[in-house]
């Protein structure tokens, strides 16, 4: 064919099995008509087997081919050698494009747990500390059952069946929310019983007054940041939840009153609670203010003081004290376990005790009674923390000074 420009091109026009077939094959002299002739007769070869000749010879290798002559056969071959390479390139990029666990953790943490969760730190805790490093970067489909188990019970032996069970919760938690968005199709963590992990019970654990006296003693010989040592201790001395503690501000404290006034979006019970302080904690408050240079939070962050330190980082400091301390089986938050029985063996009322736990009183007292008990309280607190200093006191070895100036 001609065209008006006076360019020349080789074209293919025939009908095979009632198809017309119509195209170009190059322009000439670029293609001679040797090559010309050889790819046209490739060309009905194909269209006689049924198949698209303009779509083969659209590839450059394979026109080429059928320009130097090659039979159908080899030009088969070729095209399934390149649909093999074009699969293969493909499944990697979508394997390369499958969502990691971290990057659906991170969409459930987003997407989920800063709109739904009342502490995110604090729940996204397991996912980030445990599941993260170690799945974090598989793809969803690849992480099998086996190794959430494995993770779970290695978890369960070095940190005990509550911690096991929270993250196999996690785990399965995210998978859920993964599913749901149509990221993967299966839940390994669900497939992991919670039984064959281990119960999750009532803990009992509390300390007796030989293992208090070694717990503050080891606390204050610790090799770390002071205020972590009066967080600590205040846990103890208060009965206090973690993150109630840690993240308190000044503005809830009134030493005039001697109290810590938290709201109820920051308690557990969705109620709020005041906690009387007794002479030490409000010597332990002065330190703290001292070393918090300006925060407006009693903890502040050591890397940046406009942030609540979180609960989690009494964690490690705990665990080197009761290692030190030779005491088996204790978490910080059995502090109020302690104190709890302590109290009570003191000879004070279980309605105050529990009033200064911040429970719910049972039965029909619990309904209709609104009593705070503050002048039970201040003087039940102020007891404890004396009893407190006492046992400190019997071990000459350390000295601890409430008023010991920041550094």
């Amino acid at each position: 064919m001609i065209r008006k420009t006076g360019n020349k091109f080789w074209m293919c026009d025939f009908v095979s099995k009632g198809v017309r077939h119509k195209f170009s094959y190059g322009e000439y002299p670029a293609i001679s008509l040797e090559q010309a002739t050889k790819a046209h007769a490739l060309s009905r070869e194909v269209a006689a087997t049924g198949g698209k000749p303009a779509e083969l010879l659209q590839d450059a290798n394979l026109k080429l081919m059928a320009f130097a002559g090659s039979n159908l056969r080899e030009i088969e071959r070729a095209l399934d050698a390149k649909k093999e390479a074009q699969a293969i390139a493909t499944f990697e990029q979508a394997r390369a494009q499958r969502m990691t666990f971290t990057e659906a953790a991170e969409h459930y943490y987003t997407g989920h747990g800063l709109k739904n969760w009342k502490y995110p730190d604090k729940t996204y805790y397991p996912i980030k500390n445990y599941l993260i490093p170690s799945v974090g970067a598989i793809p969803l489909e690849d992480v099998s059952i086996d190794s959430v188990r494995e993770l779970c019970y290695d978890i369960r032996e070095r940190n005990g069946t509550q911690a096991a069970l929270h993250v196999r919760g996690s785990a399965a938690r995210v998978f859920d929310y993964a599913i749901e968005h149509g990221w993967c199709i299966a839940n390994p963590a669900r497939a992991v019983k919670a039984e064959h992990i281990g119960q999750k019970g009532k803990r009992e654990r509390w300390l007796k007054p030989q293992e208090i006296k070694r717990y503050l003693t080891c606390l204050y010989q610790a090799d770390c940041y002071r205020g972590y040592k009066i967080a600590l201790h205040l846990l103890l001395m208060l009965a206090m939840r973690k993150n109630e503690l840690c993240g308190a501000s000044w503005s809830e404290i009134n030493i005039h009153e001697k109290e810590i006034f938290i709201p109820a979006k920051r308690m557990k019970t969705d109620k709020d609670h005041q906690v009387f302080l007794p002479r030490q904690a409000v010597d332990m408050l002065a330190e703290l203010k001292r070393l918090g240079g300006g925060s407006v939070w009693v903890f502040p962050m050591k890397t940046d003081a406009r942030k609540p330190m979180s609960g989690a980082l009494l964690n490690r400091v705990h665990k080197a004290v009761i290692e030190a301390a030779q005491i088996d089986d204790y978490v910080i938050h059995d502090h109020r376990h302690t104190a709890s029985t302590n109290l009570r063996d003191m000879g004070f009322m279980p309605e105050v005790v529990e009033k200064a736990l911040s429970h719910s009183l049972p039965g029909t007292a619990g309904v209709y009674s609104h009593a705070q008990y503050k002048t039970q309280r201040l003087d039940m607190m102020q007891k404890w923390a004396d009893y407190l200093e006492n046992l400190m006191a019997e071990q000459t070895v350390i000295a601890v000074n409430f008023g010991k100036q920041a550094s």
